[in-house]
């Protein structure tokens, strides 16, 4: 499938939003005081765009496979998602233990956190380790959280694709877990207190994201629904709210009211919204979708998981080093994805293209 229209632009601002946010703490406190630096520096919203796309390109992978093929196939599905995934993920903690023997003692100290992070468990990690205990691994592996959801879900989402056959009762399905999820969200709040920090990091309550990606992309192979999207995401007016309500809205209702808000129904709205954005950039001529294809944006759209997978050594003050003071720590993230991605994973990339599919 040819690279779908505007996506790498929106995964380069969601990106910049991530790395700003991470890099907060080794920038002047001058500014970090700047309003715009709330919105600018939301990390979290950064990795929901992430999830939503995340779900609707997987899913529209799978459609024009099953369409093309008449079937998936299971085994390359992994396949494709293991060459993308672990290999410059498993270099990344290679280079963290490599660092703990040499330049960095304390990178980490309980090496309970490497395993959590090599199987994709990092989400649930605060059940069997604490997060109160000071370890310098909270952040540097602390990122994975988001790269263990969508590993889960993408253990599940095939199956689940390939044995509903009926495409209409798949749709009616993702639909009712999406509508539970806030219900799931707050039972989980009061139950499980402890894992009232992890709430939007857990499967079984910040899985709609992805889910929210995954029905758009059911949704848009009914050519009705489609035409009468497209007519809606025409209105200026739903896109300037949605665009108010994401940027500007939600974080002030989130930094006055907090988990009332988040927890509730905050999440579902934001996802709801952000799908009505990228469907807008997608599909709508418009200045902003010009900007979000220029060379610049997709070329950092095109570094996003290289970006995500070495942000977290360089974006910290837990260490003295050159390279941990800004800015020239974004400018080193930055080089070494690039390096990355055309030395590490490109390359591997072209073996992937052997279980390609459609």
């Amino acid at each position: 499938m040819s690279r779908i229209k505007s996506l790498d632009g929106i995964r380069a601002i969601s990106i910049l939003m991530v790395l700003i946010g991470h890099a907060s703490e080794t920038m002047p406190k001058s500014l970090k005081e700047n309003i715009l630096f709330m919105f600018i520096a939301n990390g979290s919203l950064g990795v929901k765009i992430f999830f939503v796309i995340s779900g609707f390109l997987i899913t529209k992978l799978l459609l024009i496979e099953k369409k093309k093929n008449g079937k998936i196939n299971l085994k390359d599905f992994y396949l494709r998602r293991i060459f993308r995934i672990f290999p410059v993920f498993y270099l990344y903690i290679i280079v963290i233990l490599f660092l703990k023997y040499t330049l960095i003692p304390n990178i980490f100290n309980n090496f309970t956190l490497v395993g959590f992070a090599c199987v994709y468990l990092w989400n649930y990690k605060h059940l069997l380790v604490s997060d109160t205990t000071p370890d310098n691994g909270n952040w540097f592996f602390g990122h994975f959280w988001s790269l263990s959801m969508e590993e889960q879900f993408y253990l599940v989402w095939p199956v689940m694709f390939i044995k509903i056959k009926n495409m209409s009762l798949l749709i009616k399905i993702v639909a009712v877990i999406i509508i539970l999820m806030p219900i799931v969200r707050i039972a989980t709040y009061f139950l499980m207190p402890d894992s009232r920090g992890q709430l939007g990091m857990m499967l079984q309550t910040g899985g709609d994201s992805i889910l929210v990606g995954c029905l758009a992309a059911l949704l848009e192979q009914n050519t009705k629904f489609k035409k009468v999207a497209v007519k809606y995401y025409s209105n200026g007016y739903l896109i300037a709210l949605s665009a108010l309500f994401i940027f500007i809205l939600s974080p002030l209702l989130n930094s006055k009211l907090g988990g009332t808000y988040s927890v509730t129904l905050g999440h579902s709205i934001n996802n709801i919204f952000i799908i009505i954005l990228i469907f807008w950039c997608i599909y709508i001529p418009s200045k902003v979708a010009n900007v979000l294809n220029s060379r610049v944006l997709v070329q950092i759209g095109i570094l996003s998981y290289s970006l995500y997978i070495w942000q977290q050594l360089f974006l910290t003050n837990r260490t003295d080093l050159w390279v941990n003071k800004f800015p020239q720590n974004i400018i080193i993230v930055v080089f070494v994805a690039f390096i990355s991605y055309y030395v590490v994973e490109k390359p591997i990339l072209n073996i992937k293209k052997r279980f390609k599919k459609v």
